[in-house]
């Protein structure tokens, strides 16, 4: 038979700075395979994730709503039914779906996200899920028991992993830096890189070849997230300093162990040397990721995909690395957190192109839809949504209908909120980390919010590090208003009901933590 819908590949690489890649300006040579990839595509140059961590910028591309509507925005939280994932949406197409995750949040947690999948494999975890590999005779006996045995370890530990997730007394005890290699490291916290892409390529040259049932495989990759532990050559090439400098290794060895300093703002800036060895460090992570997807990137160029198949390349979000004394992805709307790289190619795309336009990573929802030639699609808690008005297909291939204004939105992780008090409450007063933040961007400028405490505008032309503000009142008012209603709008799209975490810092804590509810309002974040 032949097969008229494409296949569709959906990689994202968690915690990953666009500025950290060749194709989006980086001067080191850190992704040789991703640039040489899209130098053939559309490369999105100022792509902005929709949240800043995992959980809610990953539901916003599995629903194409922001996170003010779907409100998966905590590690407790759940997609309510009602969204319907592109996973459920492309399988009641005819395609086959299946996922390759490394990232426990999205892999583990019982929170919605993986509706829609036929199969799903986890590579992160205590027990990881991961292909049978085809045997014969007895050694299929044996695989056959190791798969029920690992099967009923999985009953067993998924619930105890979903219930640390959402323990904050168990989550702080495992930051005990004498708890964090074990968890690192047998618990699988970065999942398996090289295995989860062999596994991808191999299960997409069996079934995503001519005559095939069209598939949608999701692949989720965790290689520049801390711990940074990259092979040695790497760190040779990419972090001289730490080969070099004594006191440089050793504090990122401490750093690895050191988990409770990765999300929580910092007292103190990084000195010169701290800063140089984990931004380094982390540019060794970049490379090594981008080597492993050497193979399925050249599969992926063949002919049959060139035609046949939409590729999306993009990060869930950024990460920062001291910038602002802030460290993570748990907190506020800085470049380094919200801009990611976004790298698309199109069936039958016959050159690459650049797009200078901004655009949400939101919207690859209605990308995909498009692909296939939808026009609308309907939901049952809002207006049907017209696809041509969101999907970046038109950007790619050129023609200039970008969204005047982008938006993102950072809501809080309780974890990080509740570990930053029992650490240092006064950090959470100075970097109002219990806040929600908001960015609104229209041209060059960029409109910061933090909750009912100040908007900001920067002109990232000239100030791409946002350090000054601009103080035209007349953009700040335009910009506001905007935000005011972009706000209202997402909030009138979500269901009355909706059940799960509520939108307001106040409610939430308020159910979840009476003791912590009291002590932000000590504080002055509560009413």
């Amino acid at each position: 038979m032949t097969r008229n819908k494409p296949n569709i590949i959906f990689l994202v690489l968690d915690t990953h700075r666009a500025d950290r890649l060749g194709a989006f300006g980086y001067p080191r040579a850190t992704s040789p395979n991703i640039d040489r990839f899209a130098a053939g595509a559309s490369v999105f140059e100022q792509a902005v994730s929709p949240g800043q961590w995992t959980i809610p910028a990953h539901a916003s591309m599995f629903t194409g709503e922001f996170p003010t509507t779907h409100m998966v925005v905590q590690s407790a939280s759940a997609l309510d039914p009602r969204f319907q994932t592109i996973a459920e949406r492309l399988k009641r197409e005819g395609y086959a779906t299946v996922g390759f995750c490394n990232n426990p949040l999205v892999g583990v947690l019982n929170n919605g996200l993986r509706r829609g999948f036929d199969r799903f494999y986890n590579y992160g975890g205590a027990i990881p899920t991961l292909p049978q590999q085809k045997v014969t005779g007895f050694r299929s006996v044996l695989q056959q028991l190791w798969n029920r045995y690992t099967q009923l370890l999985r009953k067993i530990s998924y619930p105890v992993q979903n219930w640390i997730a959402q323990s904050d007394r168990f989550f702080q005890l495992v930051l005990n830096p004498f708890i964090v290699p074990l968890w690192a490291r047998f618990a699988h916290f970065k999942g398996d890189t090289g295995a989860s892409l062999s596994d991808a390529e191999a299960y997409l040259i069996e079934h995503g070849g001519p005559g095939k049932k069209p598939q949608f495989v999701f692949i989720n990759l965790m290689g520049t997230h801390l711990p940074y532990s990259p092979p040695p050559e790497y760190v040779e090439k990419f972090a001289p300093i730490v080969r070099q400098d004594r006191s440089a290794r050793e504090f990122v060895r401490s750093y690895n162990t050191q988990a409770v300093r990765w999300f929580i703002p910092m007292a103190e800036p990084f000195t010169e040397t701290e800063y140089t060895a984990l931004s380094q460090m982390y540019d060794a992570e970049v490379a090594y990721q981008d080597a492993q997807l050497e193979s399925l990137l050249r599969t992926l160029d063949e002919p049959y995909h060139r035609e046949n198949t939409l590729v999306v390349i993009t990060g869930d979000h950024g990460e920062m690395l001291g910038e602002h004394q802030i460290m993570g992805h748990g907190l506020g709307v800085f470049e380094e957190l919200i801009r990611v790289p976004l790298i698309l190619r199109y069936p039958g795309q016959e050159s690459g192109n650049r797009i200078a336009e901004r655009v949400s990573t939101t919207f690859l929802y209605q990308t995909i839809l498009d692909v296939l030639g939808k026009e609308t699609y309907g939901t049952i808690y809002a207006p049907e949504v017209d696809i041509s008005s969101l999907s970046l297909l038109p950007l790619a291939r050129g023609l200039h209908l970008a969204p005047k204004t982008v938006f993102s939105e950072a809501y809080p992780p309780q974890h990080v909120i509740k570990t930053i008090l029992s650490f240092d409450e006064k950090l959470l007063v100075r970097f109002h980390s219990a806040l929600t933040n908001w960015a609104a961007y229209e041209g060059g400028y960029k409109l910061q919010r933090i909750e009912e405490l100040l908007d900001q505008v920067y002109d990232l032309s000239i100030d791409p590090l946002e350090f000054t503000f601009d103080e035209d009142p007349g953009r700040l008012g335009d910009l506001r208003r905007k935000l005011d209603d972009f706000i209202a709008r997402m909030a009138s799209r979500r269901p009355n009901d909706l059940t799960g975490t509520p939108a307001g810092l106040a409610d939430s804590v308020q159910i979840e933590d009476d003791k912590l509810a009291q002590r932000l309002r000590g504080l002055g974040y509560l009413d």
